[in-house]
């Protein structure tokens, strides 16, 4: 497999994580579990215009999709095909970050996959942008095409809402807090000036999810990151650094987020990024 990621460039990075290109993906594994995510991504399928989408965390119930989609969102693990990731592009938002190209549409895709030409409008040729993606070589001369085509989106000033200072406010507040002490939604709604139903309406319509949400699946990934650089030997060590109240609420956090215990992570050593092979579909399809 031959991967490649970076920034984007400026003024982008304002809105966007990271740039990723993959390559040779041909795993023996025929399915991934993909834990949940904070962030919006837009996903482009290369090796064909389409891509197989899974109806929850349910194996057996599927939808075949346009080859460029949007990627809400995402509460809890669900699974993907390996055969449509074999040569994808991705665009990774930051948590908010999709508001200028998708508006209002940010609050109605938490758990939802969409095709990307449905939430951006004809106006922005999506089929002819996936053209010009298959006919550059390689993961640089992609990078800079996807970022023109960013950039001229900007320049339309399709949909381009600012965004609530509270929004930016309360990102800036959950990233920087320590993990294992989260400051409580009441508490950042009253220090933006705000009601909490107010605040929470406003970050779940830039967010895609409720601060709540927000917040424990930030404090989820930061957990399975422990695990998977091996900073962390037991689950009650996890426990603690993590700021569960106890192992008991960690483990029903991770079967509820990955479908696993802390102690199954612990034993896997084929953990890539979010991703969980899963070799035999009709026994975790029963899970």
């Amino acid at each position: 497999m031959i991967f490649h990621a970076r920034q984007p460039i400026h003024p982008l990075t304002k809105w966007i994580d990271k740039l990723w290109s993959c390559e040779g993906y041909r795993p023996d594994h025929p399915f991934e579990s993909k834990l949940p995510d904070v962030s919006l991504a837009w996903i482009i399928n290369l090796k064909e215009d389409r891509i197989r989408v899974y109806e929850g965390n349910r194996m057996e119930r599927y939808a075949t999709l346009p080859g460029s989609l949007i990627a809400g969102p995402r509460s809890s693990y669900y699974y993907l095909d390996t055969v449509c990731q074999e040569a994808c592009l991705g665009i990774e938002f930051k948590p908010g970050g999709a508001l200028p190209f998708l508006g209002d549409l940010m609050g109605e895709l938490k758990d939802v996959d969409m095709p990307l030409a449905e939430g951006l409008g004809r106006q922005a040729r999506v089929d002819e942008l996936r053209d010009r993606l298959l006919e550059a070589s390689g993961a640089e001369p992609r990078f800079q095409r996807v970022e023109q085509f960013l950039l001229r989106l900007l320049e339309k000033q399709m949909l381009v809402p600012k965004g609530h200072p509270a929004v930016a406010f309360a990102l800036q507040q959950l990233e920087h807090s320590p993990i294992a002490i989260q400051p409580q939604v009441a508490v950042i709604a009253d220090q933006a000036n705000l009601s909490t139903e107010r605040f929470i309406r406003v970050f779940k319509d830039e967010v895609g999810l409720t601060p709540k949400s927000y917040g424990n699946l930030v404090r989820f990934q930061q957990a399975f990151r422990m695990i998977r650089e091996e900073r962390v030997s037991s689950s009650l060590e996890l426990a603690l650094a993590c700021g569960y109240y106890d192992q008991s609420h960690l483990y029903r956090d991770f079967r509820k987020y990955a479908n696993m215990t802390p102690t199954e992570l612990f034993q896997r050593e084929d953990l890539w990024e979010s991703h969980v092979p899963v070799f035999n579909p009709s026994q975790e399809s029963m899970i």
